[in-house]
């Protein structure tokens, strides 16, 4: 399983495969060894990933330093590394706002192979990339979810919502890593399966269908 993030923390290493991380110097972009998770971000949504998928092993590719800040040519770096190591689920927990080339390129490119791509879309605010692209499987949070429940939004902002959380693990970010986390525990039960017939399961058996809508007091 794939991820692009900020790193991975120490006590996840031992599922880790490979990491390469993918930074700008200047207006170059540099790939370099794997570094030190400085903003905890990637950390929290590995331990999150592994506690729906305890048996996960992972490829990380890195695009944030010390703050929350990363670039289209990081990301699509890194979607294009994570394709050559051969990742078939990749979790992006973040967006962007701007639709650019090379990102929209990089990710025509992990769709045509079959890959699954779970990003990050908050419930409110402008479309963000990658999870606007068609395809894309957009995951925001659902307070309607507990824990080990997802639900399948018809497109209504995302297309599917899991569980919120609380504090830093709320939010949208973390509610796309208990998707992705759900879904490669699934998906490695049934490795027969293809991409699109594991979206199908995950449709099949949500727990809630359709947005939320406020209730009447």
């Amino acid at each position: 399983m794939g991820i692009i993030d900020s790193g991975v923390g120490a006590a996840h290493l031992p599922h880790l495969l490979a990491g390469q991380a993918f930074l700008l110097e200047g207006e170059h972009l540099v790939a370099q060894s794997l570094a030190a998770d400085q903003l905890g971000h990637g950390e929290l949504v590995t331990r999150i990933l592994l506690e729906e998928a305890p048996q996960a092993e992972l490829l990380v590719a890195q695009v944030f330093g010390r703050r929350g800040v990363t670039t289209a040519a990081q990301v699509a770096a890194a979607l294009h590394w994570l394709l050559g190591q051969g990742a078939m689920l990749i979790n992006c927990s973040l967006g962007l706002r701007a639709d650019r080339p090379a990102l929209r390129s990089a990710y025509q490119q992990a769709r045509e192979q079959g890959v699954l791509l779970c990003a990050a879309s908050p419930a409110m605010g402008d479309a963000v990339y990658p999870a606007s692209y068609p395809g894309a499987l957009a995951i925001t949070g659902d307070a309607r979810c507990r824990p080990g429940e997802w639900s399948w939004l018809h497109g209504h902002v995302a297309q599917f919502g899991a569980a919120v959380g609380v504090g830093a693990a709320g939010g949208a970010s973390m509610a796309c890593a208990r998707f992705t986390g759900m879904l490669a525990a699934y998906w490695s039960t049934q490795p027969e399966l293809n991409g699109q017939q594991v979206v199908d399961y995950f449709q099949q058996q949500a727990s809630r269908i359709g947005p939320q809508r406020r209730e009447p007091v």
